[in-house]
């Protein structure tokens, strides 16, 4: 194993990181306390607990105290000594993967994902589950909203590294935020929580990545000599192309400008004025929306080429899509089938979801390729690349899967069921419940 990737070096390199950024934390966004948080990294072999005072080498002893597991892929979120804490799996291969491609070290990824994580669990705390509508792309994936979407970030990303444009690029920007607004109403609803909720964590992840590569986070130019976004016509990252993907990196440079704005007028401001980041973190308010409120709009044509690349990329993510997603849909909608109820917090790590995407015809959202494994009290479900369904019912979010009414993939027994669809395989107790006038089944 190469010194890059070894246990040893990257902890001491990721509690470096921890230790200059996550004092700071309240500073980059008001009210976020970190400084008492934990990382557990491992990677299969041996562990280490990172924390503002240090690192520590763990046992398997000191794991099984604590009754920490390092997940098998990703990361899980635990309490360690009752300390929030993050444990990731450092030699899952999509981290060196996006270390590569970000052209970072590992050490800078993973403590990038550790802190969005514990950013993502303070904005969470105590929070009632949202009643807002479901978070999702719509299916099946049209091209004109993501248009829309990728011509505002590319304004707001000219606006923010070319501070002679930005008056120009920021009445760009407000022309495409209105036309979707108007056009694509629902759209523009459903996207508000994601782009408040992931635009604050993206804001947040831009100043701590910037403070770890060396930038003083009082001095805006040295912020953005270290905020890496680039023009979409530059190279399309697929990822991009859904509210979720957009979110972030929207949020993020909005929040950088409205900094701008709100230093620069500091002086002049009410005192007792809120500031953007407390009135996103209020709700109602997204960092876009504040962004260019009062901005007057002025009409701009669409890049064809953009358009183009985007047509393509959709296109094929559609036809990977359909067969998904229309089987799901049918099964949803034969009100004969069951639907098995999985707790979400069963979960024992990271789940990879493949994408949140919503459809008329289904109230929950539907995820594309569900990977992870959930533990019960009464056994465990593991799922490989399963296209099933999340939302919540009666205050609780759970994995939906609607079940083959003609018991092929399932066997019910003494309430014991035992399912086995190839993408989704196990054995576990559940709880018969009605669910919207047809049969629910919990797991226990």
């Amino acid at each position: 194993m190469s010194k890059a990737t070894a246990v040893a070096p990257v902890a001491t390199e990721m509690q470096a990181y921890v230790a200059k950024v996550w004092p700071e934390a309240g500073k980059i966004w008001p009210g976020v306390v970190l400084k008492d948080q934990r990382i557990v990294i491992g990677d299969g072999r041996t562990a280490r607990l990172i924390s503002v005072d240090g690192v520590e080498n763990l046992t398997p002893a000191d794991l099984t105290k604590h009754k920490v597991q390092i997940p098998s892929s990703g990361s899980l979120y635990t309490n360690w000594d009752g300390h929030p804490t993050v444990v990731i799996n450092s030699a899952d291969s999509s981290y060196t993967d996006e270390a590569k491609d970000e052209h970072a070290s590992l050490s800078a990824i993973l403590f990038g994902a550790a802190t969005d994580e514990l950013f993502h669990s303070w904005q969470q705390r105590g929070r009632a589950l949202d009643r807002h509508p479901m978070r999702g792309t719509e299916y099946p994936l049209a091209v004109t909203p993501r248009l829309y979407r990728a011509m505002i970030y590319n304004d707001v990303v000219a606006a923010y590294h070319d501070p002679k444009q930005k008056q120009q690029r920021l009445a760009n920007a407000a022309y495409w935020y209105q036309k979707w607004q108007k056009e694509y109403a629902d759209e523009a609803k459903h996207a508000a929580t994601t782009d408040a909720s992931e635009g604050a964590a993206g804001y947040f992840d831009a100043v701590a990545s910037a403070m770890v590569g060396g930038a003083d986070r009082t001095k805006p130019d040295e912020i953005r000599e270290h905020v890496g976004f680039e023009p979409l016509d530059q190279g399309l990252d697929p990822r991009r192309l859904t509210v979720d993907g957009e979110a972030a990196p929207l949020g993020a440079l909005a929040g950088l400008l409205l900094d701008q704005a709100q230093e620069h007028n500091k002086k002049e401001k009410d005192k007792h004025a809120l500031s953007w980041q407390k009135q996103v973190a209020q709700g109602g308010q997204t960092p876009l929306a504040l962004l260019l409120q009062g901005v007057a709009p002025v009409a701009e044509q669409p890049s064809d080429g953009l358009r183009q690349a985007i047509q393509d990329e959709l296109a094929k993510q559609n036809s990977d899509l359909i067969p998904r997603f229309n089987p799901l849909v049918r099964a949803y909608n034969n009100s004969g089938d069951a639907l098995l109820l999985v707790p979400l917090e069963t979960a024992t790590g990271d789940l990879e979801t493949g994408g949140y995407y919503t459809t008329k015809n289904v109230p929950y959202a539907m995820l594309a390729r569900l990977n992870g494994t959930f533990r019960f009290t009464s056994g465990q479900l593991t799922a490989k690349d399963a296209s099933v369904l999340t939302g919540t019912v009666d205050g609780h979010q759970y994995v939906i899967v609607p079940l083959d009414p003609e018991h092929k993939t399932s066997k019910l027994s003494d309430n014991r069921l035992q399912l086995d669809t190839g993408p989704l395989t196990g054995t576990f107790h559940v709880k018969a419940q009605k669910l919207n006038g047809r049969e629910g089944l919990v797991v226990q």
